[in-house]
């Protein structure tokens, strides 16, 4: 309840609400560079939640873009629903389908390691998620566990991929024409996750994408990556460090002690020309042949389900 009364007395919140008279927030669930974003319901309907997300009123909005981008994913698998957006004097509102913990959260909840069953069921997921946006057009150019979460009730097994504010369009779907290549471009994404031709400047493209992936994953069944850790004075210098690290390593020795499927994924990804198509079933294939070849079962039995059902055991034990 503190949380509650907390934003009601922000004074974002009492804007907001002067905007959105028939929802009650609950509380904050996330904030970046383009907005905040709030878990509400209707005044009507308590029981159900969603996702609001709000970011201040410009000509340029970012959140429009993203909304956009959702709109155009309509009734596709593992991208949130878009139920309205508002634009006021103040601010821009988005009202989404509330979603349940990234796997930001999940992973730390399973102390920082996921297994290579659930890694590999989230990974050809994710691959299928990357594809359709990269079919509309669309870079994501943020791939971080923070902007994959999972669903809730019957969809509480699929991964969504969210936060659409970074991404950018690489080919204009009516002339099919992709964009320019370039060297001197900023940087854009997250240090831990981003290609190594991110950190040199280079403009990014779909391979950039997968090859982020190919970090998380990794990250996910290693539980941390040779660049994480450092320390710097700026971010540049932390840039900086984190780029000659991941230049240094070699894919062998990132991927050491993994499937190898893992390194043929990253050396896939590493070779793949600036405008090429990625050969997105190839890649799937190899995280689907390993999930056979260790004879698994796609029951969407996650860590995170058998670490509720140990904890919960534990606890009536107690």
């Amino acid at each position: 309840m503190n949380g509650i009364f907390i934003y009601r007395n922000n004074s974002l919140y009492r804007l907001i609400m002067n905007d959105l008279q028939d929802y009650t927030i609950v509380k904050k669930i996330g904030e970046g560079a383009f907005g905040t974003v709030f878990k509400a319901h209707k005044k009507s309907e308590p029981d159900i939640f969603y996702a609001i997300k709000v970011e201040p009123h410009n000509i340029d909005s970012r959140l429009e873009y993203e909304v956009d981008i959702y709109k155009k994913l309509d009734g596709e698998v593992g991208f949130p629903k878009i139920y309205d957006f508002k634009k006021t004097k103040k601010h821009n509102i988005a009202i989404m389908e509330y979603l349940g913990p990234t796997l930001e959260e999940l992973f730390e909840f399973c102390n920082n390691k996921f297994s290579l069953k659930t890694t590999l069921m989230i990974g050809i997921q994710i691959l299928n998620r990357i594809e359709k946006i990269h079919n509309i057009g669309i870079l994501h150019r943020d791939i971080k566990p923070d902007n994959f979460l999972i669903g809730t009730g019957n969809m509480k097994n699929k991964i969504y991929l969210i936060d659409l504010g970074l991404s950018k369009k690489f080919l204009n779907t009516i002339t099919n024409t992709h964009i320019d290549y370039k060297t001197n471009t900023s940087f854009t994404g997250s240090f831990r996750f981003s290609s190594i031709r991110n950190h040199k400047g280079i403009e990014q493209s779909r391979r950039d994408d997968l090859e982020s992936i190919g970090y998380m994953l990794i990250f996910f069944l290693k539980g941390k990556l040779p660049w994480q850790g450092l320390t710097a004075s700026t971010k540049a210098k932390r840039s900086k460090q984190i780029y000659q690290i991941k230049k240094e390593t070699s894919l062998e020795l990132l991927c050491d002690g993994l499937p190898k499927e893992f390194l043929l994924y990253m050396k896939y990804c590493m070779n793949l020309k600036f405008e090429q198509t990625p050969n997105y079933e190839i890649l799937k294939n190899l995280f689907i042949s390993l999930f056979k070849m260790n004879k698994y079962e796609l029951d969407y039995i996650y860590d995170w389900n058998l670490v509720a059902k140990f904890k919960k055991q534990y606890m009536k034990k107690e």
